[in-house]
């Protein structure tokens, strides 16, 4: 599988601290996290959301690195969450964090 993802840069590939911004599916001090789209516009789609960029203009200034990844064929974990709380916006995130705890517990 391969999977894509948005760099900043000005910084390396991957995160090697778990000096990074919390996200939807890790809390502080809980990377490194890396999060993957399977296609390139979902990577681009993902950062637009994240950053809260809505008009195109605002695009032309973009520089960003897109990076494809290739991932072992291992069987993925589904989080069991509601769709509405996968798709949601931070008011989720605790509970996307909470799954991700599970989850990763399970090993």
């Amino acid at each position: 599988m391969i999977g894509f993802r948005h760099v900043d840069d000005r910084f390396p590939f991957l995160w090697e601290t778990d000096r990074q911004p919390p996200g939807r599916w890790h809390g502080e001090g809980e990377g490194p996290v890396h999060y993957l789209a399977d296609t390139p516009d979902g990577a681009w789609a993902e950062f637009l959301r994240h950053e809260e960029i809505r008009e195109p203009d605002d695009v032309v200034t973009i520089r960003r690195g897109l990076w494809a990844v290739e991932v072992d064929d291992a069987p993925a974990a589904r989080p069991r969450l509601p769709v509405d709380v996968l798709t949601g916006g931070l008011s989720t995130y605790p509970a996307c964090r909470a799954e991700a705890a599970r989850v990763r517990a399970r090993g």
